[in-house]
């Protein structure tokens, strides 16, 4: 998928300019290096009111690690409302990690940063060389624990707002039940391909037992119905089909990171310098 493929109201021209004008600020020395659209948009279940989300990474010269105050981990623009001085991209969030803690997230194998990598449609990419040597680099230590990151997702999202014993929170839209089914198929997919796919629909394609019937139909509610709360027979399937992927999940090896560290450490020196 490239960023043409994505029915925007921005054009890739006007989101880099979003992002230089929100990150390389004046009085920063932040460089804008890498940046892609994330989401509901790569995870296949985006509609008209979804946001843009866009996640990439900036570099501060390492000097700025010698004071007292050091660099800000991460820069957000329209995260918790919409950021002064930024109106005009009020459906645009961003979030762009500085180099470290980009790096800190890639160690612990956070899925979030790894669908941006493997996955997300490009905006602004300054280090091609660089970002295709970190997917080699993933690559070849995956599955790591990011079965382990997925299930946890599936399940906090399940106890949060699909367990009808809860009042509080309780919020069975189409859109939860995605999150829940998504995290599943995607925490099987990785142990079964050693890679990344975040988009649900190829997940339910390609995993055993997954239902793409069912991805469709709470797409398509979600899109349509602007997510009520999804019909009763509809519902009964979305629980039975994440029942069964949970039970059918394969046993999560123990995290092997052996040389992990070491190789995400390299990796970042070569982007720094």
């Amino acid at each position: 998928m490239t960023i043409d493929d994505l029915d925007l109201a921005y054009s890739d021209g006007e989101l880099r300019e979003f992002i230089e004008d929100a990150v390389a600020r004046k009085g920063t020395e932040h460089r804008p290096r890498f940046y892609a659209v994330t989401g509901s948009h790569i995870y296949g279940f985006d509609s008209a009111e979804s946001d843009v989300d866009v996640r990439g990474l900036h570099v501060v010269p390492p000097e700025e690690y010698a004071y007292l105050q050091t660099p800000a981990s991460e820069v957000t623009v329209n995260m918790d409302g919409t950021t002064e001085g930024f109106e005009e991209y009020a459906e645009v969030d961003l979030r762009s990690y500085e180099l470290k803690q980009f790096g800190s997230l890639l160690y612990e194998a956070n899925y979030n940063v790894l669908e941006l990598v493997f996955e997300a449609p490009t905006v602004m990419n300054g280090m091609p060389l660089e970002m295709d040597a970190l997917r080699d680099l993933v690559r070849e230590f995956l599955p790591m624990n990011v079965p382990h990151a997925y299930l946890g997702m599936a399940k906090s999202n399940y106890y949060k707002h699909l367990d009808p014993e809860k009042t509080e929170g309780y919020d069975p839209r189409p859109k939860k039940f995605l999150y829940v089914y998504r995290g599943l198929l995607g925490a099987q997919y990785v142990l079964d391909h050693e890679d990344i796919e975040a988009d649900v629909h190829r997940l339910a394609e390609t995993v055993d037992g997954g239902d793409p019937a069912l991805v469709e139909e709470l797409v398509a509610h979600k899109r349509e119905a602007d997510e009520p709360e999804v019909p009763q027979d509809l519902a009964e399937r979305a629980r039975e089909a994440i029942a069964a992927q949970f039970n059918a999940l394969d046993e999560l090896p123990d995290p092997d990171k052996s040389g992990y560290r070491d190789a995400i450490d390299d990796w970042m020196r070569k982007v720094r310098t």
